[in-house]
């Protein structure tokens, strides 16, 4: 399904907790504009793990944003085993 290079950029939270998403946005355009073949959001690299579902959400709509056409794949992901609750 995918091939070639999957770049996994960082998820920059600077120390009020919330995406820097002008960031995040210039990091993903970084990786489509060299030419990547694919771009993992909400990687194992960074602090994902420690957002909110509604802030992981938005991470994946930036990187779509700005990824400008490039295959964006979500990263999932939890601390601990059971914290993932289905939506209702």
């Amino acid at each position: 399904m995918f091939t070639g290079l999957s770049a996994f950029p960082l998820t920059p939270i600077p120390g009020n907790g919330s995406i820097d998403e002008q960031a995040y946005g210039r990091l993903v355009r970084r990786l489509a504009t060299a030419g990547v073949d694919s771009i993992g959001a909400l990687g194992s690299t960074g602090s994902y793990a420690y957002l909110t579902r509604p802030e992981r959400a938005r991470a994946v709509r930036i990187a779509v944003e700005h990824a400008d056409g490039v295959p964006v794949i979500a990263g999932i992901g939890a601390l601990r085993a059971g914290t993932f609750r289905p939506p209702r």
